[in-house]
């Protein structure tokens, strides 16, 4: 009885297709496709990968994919033959390892730099079109106060000119500001207000209840 590798080669030669042509189409390197149709199993990987070459090279060449793999069933033993590991089947997982390249670094550093650029554009696109950063921690609004005084406590760009009820007030290098303001009516409104360098403004403003 003839071997599926004498079946496969005997059809791709009845239809004049080299191994070439073979390795191509189903994507199976060409040892691999000598070694199937020479019967030399000891030289392929285990059976289920077998199996699966049988059934592209089959249904490339238009044969009968169920008889081919059941005469492969027949004529293999396990034992009789042996599969091998191929260079191709060991370490799989260390094949793709990534490997850093003088290319590869460089190509991390442009794309840090322009990440950077594009960081910076933004930053300096938001301080344009917008006021400057403002926020106030202290006093919460609707605050009720038994003292005559308060404290507002905050916070803004360092470059900001701060200002409160019209009056100007400094800023730390990081942008904090603390100022003590007296407290005169039993309803009182505090209007923070922050200056950028472009004249975008940004108001907050606190109303506080006296209770004397």
């Amino acid at each position: 009885m003839r071997t599926v590798g004498q079946i496969l080669r005997e059809e791709r030669e009845r239809k004049f297709y080299t191994l070439e042509e073979i390795e191509k189409a189903t994507k199976i390197r060409k040892e691999l496709l000598e070694a199937l149709e020479a019967g030399q199993y000891s030289k392929l990987p285990p059976p289920t990968f077998v199996q699966g070459f049988i059934k592209n090279y089959g249904k490339f060449l238009k044969l009968d994919i169920d008889k081919l793999l059941a005469i492969f069933r027949r004529e293999f033993s396990e034992g009789a033959h042996p599969p091998r590991i191929l260079d191709s089947f060991k370490d799989p997982v260390e094949k793709k390892r990534f490997k850093l390249t003088p290319a590869r670094a460089f190509g991390g550093v442009i794309l840090s730099l322009i990440i950077i650029f594009f960081v910076y554009l933004w930053i300096e696109y938001r301080f344009l079109i917008g006021g400057p950063f403002l926020e106030v921690n202290q006093p919460v609004n609707q605050f009720n106060s038994s003292s005559a005084t308060v404290q507002v406590i905050g916070r803004t760009d360092p470059e900001a000119s701060l200002s409160i009820n019209n009056q100007e007030i400094g800023v730390d290098p990081s942008g904090k500001f603390s100022q003590e303001i007296k407290l005169s009516d039993d309803i009182n409104t505090i209007e923070i207000s922050a200056v950028s360098k472009s004249g975008k403004v940004t108001k907050v403003e606190r109303t506080v209840f006296f209770k004397r």
